[in-house]
């Protein structure tokens, strides 16, 4: 799959608007709800790993872990699901800001 085959495409009630980042496991997009413009980051699972059911299992997994913790320090997971083209995903709290990597070589530490 191409990394920017999602953006301008519907997942769930969320639009995607751009790419955040990629991994070997995935792309997470920054995406809009069509309905109430609020943003979210929207983690979708390679097509290769899609087709796994034990990584997708524990991809969910992770995600009901998250919630049951609720901690400041965690994102809320909105929603889950799998898209049109077979792919698990999740849709996630969006945080603005910087991230980790830049931040440290920011500060230089």
């Amino acid at each position: 799959m191409d990394s920017s085959s999602l953006i301008g495409k519907s997942v769930g009630n969320y639009r995607i608007i751009g790419q955040l980042g990629s991994g070997g496991m995935g792309v997470v997009y920054l995406g809009v709800h069509q309905s109430i413009g609020k943003k979210a980051a929207i983690k979708v699972l390679h097509g290769e790993h899609s087709i796994k059911p034990l990584v997708v299992e524990r991809f969910f997994n992770e995600a009901r872990a998250a919630n049951l913790i609720r901690h400041q320090g965690i994102v809320d997971i909105y929603d889950s699901g799998i898209t049109a083209d077979g792919e698990a995903f999740l849709i996630m709290e969006y945080l603005e800001g910087e991230d980790l990597g830049r931040y440290l070589t920011r500060v230089k530490r």
